[in-house]
Formats: structure tokens, C-alpha cells, sequence
């Protein structure tokens, strides 16, 4: 990672902390904790699952939305057309910082839970939180404020993010694990011993993930470019 990469993603992380994202995540988590504090062992075996998925996902998406929103009123991007930071470095400075965010507390929750395969939990939050974030770049693109983009972009994410909810049906149809958001939860939901399935598909899903991944920072990266240039 390049010195300007890292430079750029120690100012969005200090920018998040200045915006209160830290603080907002933080009342987030401790809520999920308390959840599965006080009510774990009376909560289907699915909820941890859930729990975990929609923090990376929609938590993600949602906080994006609300840096950018923020970044531009301020004028964030407009300068950075004219520095050598590329589109690249500041889609890698998001992605670095909420990525990370997403990891650390979703480790925090397989803890608390006692989730029996933590690394395949992890692995998966990692690349949801990498779609997620990417496809959250061009979405925030459309909306001139937090306001705005809170709403607005819910539309958005909705239909995307539905087809996970598939993935409770027992067994789950193999054709829908084509289906990003199907694969991220059953992933999940087999990590967290909620469901189950073969070593061929949790491989087949994970390619799927890291595909998705793959793709929804294809989307941002190019939303990128078109707005702040090469």
C-alpha cells in the first residue's frame, strides 16, 4: 500500500471519528451485545446470523452514504481532483476503514455468541463489507444529503439485500446461492451453527462472495471515475 494510500485512509479515519461514525457504530454495537447478552438463549438459532450480516452490510452501506454526503458538503472530493490521489486511493481508504470497522466488531459478536467457525464468519464479513461499500459509491453519488441518501438509498439496497432472507429456507434452493446476498447469509448461518452445507457449497458461496466483492468495487471504482477523475 502506497504512502498516499495510507495517509488517505488515516484521514478518513480521523474525518469518521470527527463526524461521530465511531461513536454512532459503537451505540450500534452495544446494542447488538445486548441482544445477544439477554436474550440469546431465548432468540431463534438464525438471529446471531442476521446480527452479524446486516452489520457489514447495511451498517456499512448506510455509513458510507452518510461520509460521503458529509465529504461533500464540505468539498472533499472537488479538491481531490486536483491532488495525485486517484480514485483507487480514495476507494481503498473507505473501504480499509469500514472494512476494518465491520471485522473488528462482527469479531466482538462470533466472541460474545460463541459462534463454532469464526474464520469462516470473518472471511465472509470481510468481502460482504467490500460489496457493500462498493456498491454504496455510486448509490451515494445520486443524493445531495445524509438526509436524502438515508431515505432514498433504501430503495436501493432493499432489493439487494432481500434475497438473503432465502437462505432460511431449510434446505436452501442450490440454484439462489447464485444470489450475493443468499450466499453472505447462509454462509453465516452455517459459521454461526445455524444451518448447514457441504464443503462443495460453502466453496461454491465463498466464490460467489468474492465475486460480488470483486464487482461491487468494479461499480465504485468506476462511479469514481467518473466523478473525480483519473
Amino acid at each position: 500500500m502506497s504512502g498516499r494510500v495510507l495517509t488517505l485512509v488515516g484521514h478518513d479515519a480521523r474525518l469518521q471519528y470527527r463526524y461521530g461514525i465511531y461513536i454512532a457504530y459503537a451505540f450500534v454495537l452495544a446494542f447488538y451485545l445486548a441482544v445477544l447478552l439477554g436474550a440469546g438463549p431465548f432468540l431463534p438459532a438464525w438471529v446471531p446470523a442476521l446480527i452479524i450480516f446486516t452489520d457489514p452490510a447495511a451498517l456499512g452501506f448506510f455509513f458510507l452514504g452518510a461520509l460521503m454526503m458529509l465529504e461533500k458538503s464540505e468539498g472533499v472530493r472537488a479538491a481531490l481532483a486536483i491532488t495525485p490521489i486517484g480514485p483507487g486511493d480514495y476507494l481503498i481508504g473507505k473501504v480499509a476503514t469500514l472494512t476494518t470497522m465491520a471485522t473488528l466488531s462482527s469479531a466482538l459478536l462470533v466472541f460474545v455468541h460463541g459462534a463454532p467457525n469464526p474464520p469462516l464468519i470473518l472471511v465472509t464479513v470481510v468481502l460482504t463489507s467490500m460489496m457493500y461499500v462498493g456498491i454504496g459509491v455510486p448509490i451515494a453519488l445520486r443524493f445531495k444529503t445524509v438526509n436524502g441518501y438515508l431515505i432514498g438509498s433504501s430503495g436501493f439496497l432493499t432489493p439487494i439485500i432481500a434475497p438473503g432472507f432465502v437462505a432460511l429456507v431449510d434446505p436452501t434452493p442450490v440454484w439462489t446461492l447464485v444470489l450475493p446476498a443468499t450466499s453472505q447469509f447462509k454462509l453465516m448461518l452455517v459459521a454461526t451453527g445455524a444451518g448447514t452445507a457441504s464443503p462443495g457449497e460453502i466453496a461454491f458461496m465463498l466464490a460467489v462472495c468474492t465475486i460480488a466483492a470483486a464487482g461491487g468495487l468494479w461499480l465504485g471504482y468506476r462511479a469514481l471515475v467518473k466523478e473525480i477523475g483519473r
